[in-house]
């Protein structure tokens, strides 16, 4: 990961302290042990991402990946607070290109009314969402892994309220024509993600 984050910020011209600095503030603080974030963090979802984000091409996207789970809350949106993360690690490392700023933001979640009315970078935000999603389409060991951590995540629902809530998300992840909006990560992950989705479903009904 440290390879992908240097790479991005010699494309900013990121002084190199800074982009150390904040290597190693965004590494640690997603290297908290809390268990509501048992997933989202350093060494399960981040290791998990590395590979898929050494072949993005688009620094942004890179950029987004890193902050996009800075803060977590699975209860509620953190994107105004990654946003302001970001924003201060801009102005650490003095990056003055507005509009990669303003893209990263985006694809952060930041809504406004501006962005919304020009909003053009669908296929951005659809390669950040399917290297987020690409766990789904882990080996059947590893999906089990990752689905018994994201239940750590939710410790504050009983069974029974977790169970009905991550059904609905899993059906409504099957309804959709493709789990995946890029080609590549369709054709290669597609089948993959809702054979797992569908063992889960399953097992939460046999429960």
């Amino acid at each position: 990961m440290e390879k992908i984050w240097k790479k991005v910020c010699e494309h900013h011209d990121v002084p190199e302290q800074v982009a150390n600095e904040w290597f190693a503030r965004i590494q640690q603080h997603l290297s908290s042990e809390d268990p509501a974030r048992a997933y989202h963090n350093w060494q399960e979802m981040m290791q998990r991402k590395e590979p898929h984000l050494a072949g993005v091409a688009d620094p942004n996207i890179v950029l987004a990946a890193f902050f996009q789970y800075y803060h977590f809350d699975g209860n509620r949106s953190c994107a105004e607070q990654n946003c302001e993360v970001f924003e201060e690690f801009c102005h650490d490392a003095v990056i003055e290109d507005d509009r990669a700023k303003s893209l990263v933001c985006n694809l952060l979640g930041r809504k406004t009314p501006e962005n919304q009315l020009t909003w053009c970078h669908d296929d951005e935000a659809n390669l950040l969402q399917d290297v987020d999603l690409v766990v789904l389409a882990s080996s059947p060991e590893e999906y089990k892994h990752y689905t018994t951590l994201l239940r750590s995540e939710y410790a504050n629902l009983d069974d029974a309220t977790y169970k009905a809530m991550r059904i609905k998300v899993l059906e409504t992840l099957l309804m959709i024509p493709s789990i995946y909006a890029t080609g590549d990560y369709h054709d290669k992950y597609e089948e993959l993600a809702r054979t797992n989705i569908r063992s889960e479903i399953n097992d939460l009904k046999k429960q």
